[in-house]
C-alpha cells in the first residue's frame, strides 16, 4: 500500500477521542483516521458539506425517543388536569371534578 503522508490540525477533544478509540479497536491513529476517512468520503456528500446535521439529526431523534417514553415535551413541567383546572378557574367555572351544588 502505498501511502501519502498528510498533516491535519484537530482539537484537543478530538485527539483525546481519537486516542481513545484506537484504543479500544487495537489499531493506530493513522489507521482510524484511514478508515473515518474513507466512511465519510463513501457516504453522503451532505455529511460533509454540513457536518452539524447529524449531530442535529440524532438530537432530534433522542428528542422524540424522550417524547415517545414520556408522552411530554418536557416531562414534569406541567399536568394536563392542573392545567385545566387553572384555565377552568380563570374562567370562573370551578373543576369539572367538582360539583358546584356542593
Amino acid at each position: 500500500m502505498y501511502v501519502i503522508r498528510k498533516q491535519l490540525y484537530i482539537e484537543a477533544h478530538q485527539e483525546a477521542q481519537l486516542k481513545r478509540r484506537a484504543r479500544e479497536l487495537g489499531v493506530s491513529e493513522a489507521e482510524l483516521v484511514r478508515r473515518a476517512l474513507d466512511a465519510a468520503l463513501a457516504g453522503d456528500a451532505d455529511v460533509l458539506r454540513h457536518p452539524g446535521r447529524v449531530r442535529a439529526a440524532e438530537d432530534l431523534l433522542a428528542a422524540f425517543d424522550r417524547i415517545a417514553w414520556t408522552g411530554t415535551l418536557a416531562p414534569g413541567a406541567y399536568d394536563r388536569e392542573g392545567l385545566y383546572a387553572e384555565r377552568m378557574a380563570a374562567l370562573g367555572r370551578g373543576s369539572r371534578w367538582t360539583s358546584s351544588t356542593r
